[in-house]
């Protein structure tokens, strides 16, 4: 079990800060990311704030969500290009938050689909993927930066979401896969979704017997209560599922709440907590994990 909390408070507030909001961008932002450990460029696929979970947990306000927002593949790699080169030649750090990243993490980590909704759920997903790695193409030879998925599972079984999955891992990219639930019951709870946790494990296992993948679950409290042992165990259950059909789980990032929920009577756990935790996945299942306070 790894854990990444040699931070200090203004690196904290860095890493808090994950607004989409950067320049005049309309779909590219950077980040000081926890889990890619340096300027993490994320791509938001969905400005309409439209998403078919609506976790307890999750940062983004759906109140003035706007569906229909189209997405324009030219203007996203525009500001690609234009934010790596602001990170490449160092503009970038002489912006606030940007001026306070310390040296060693004033580095491109990756460049991640992800945003304020699912990405897969956006039509031309593929076509993203496909003029992203061009770019990316591009930047090789000025340092190697994998591009990375951040999906909730549910489209991965639309054929062109699979095709542009093959595609990132063929561009030695990865995948980050959402499972915030043992159970079914718990599923639904935190997800607000009606959408079945066996298809979310299927989905899943499509994915990961075909490529390594990063499993991503978030825990937390719930008014204040614990988080469940059982779900744990169910958790784990699952994990095991996956990797007994043939799953391949490089890592687990175990992490908690970093910013205002949804749901006010969801709070974060304690660094302490987020160990055990930790500790009884990798004793479950001996998958590597990760956690972030």
């Amino acid at each position: 079990m790894t854990c990444l909390n040699n931070t200090s408070y203004s690196q904290i507030m860095l890493y808090q800060n994950h607004s989409r909001s950067f320049k005049e961008n309309r779909y590219v932002y950077p980040v000081l990311s926890r889990r890619s450990k340096g300027i993490s460029v994320g791509i938001n696929l969905n400005p309409d704030k439209v998403c078919n979970f609506n976790c307890i947990y999750c940062q983004v306000d759906r109140n003035g969500s706007a569906p229909g927002i189209s997405v324009d593949i030219s203007q996203i790699c525009r500001e690609l290009a234009e934010t790596l080169e602001m990170i490449k030649t160092g503009e970038i750090f002489l912006i606030p938050p940007f001026d306070k990243v310390p040296p060693e993490l004033r580095h491109i980590s990756d460049i991640a689909i992800s945003g304020d909704g699912e990405p897969t759920m956006f039509p031309g997903f593929y076509e993203v993927v496909k003029e992203v790695l061009k770019i990316k193409e591009e930047w090789e030879e000025r340092g190697h930066f994998p591009l990375v998925l951040i999906t909730n599972s549910t489209g991965l079984n639309r054929p062109k979401v699979q095709d542009a999955i093959d595609l990132i891992y063929k561009n030695n990219g990865e995948v980050w896969l959402k499972l915030d639930a043992g159970s079914e019951d718990f599923h639904k709870k935190v997800s607000g979704s009606d959408i079945p946790l066996k298809v979310i494990i299927q989905n899943i296992k499509s994915v990961a017997i075909r490529h390594p993948v990063v499993i991503q679950s978030c825990f937390f409290r719930i008014d204040n209560s614990p988080f469940p042992i059982s779900e744990i165990e169910d958790y784990c259950l699952l994990l095991k599922e996956i990797v007994e059909s043939g799953g391949k789980i490089r890592l687990i990032q175990i992490y908690t709440v970093a910013r205002p929920p949804r749901e006010d009577y969801v709070s974060p756990l304690s660094q302490n907590e987020l160990n055990f935790i930790a500790d009884k996945v990798h004793e479950l299942t001996n998958i590597p994990t990760e956690i972030y306070p």
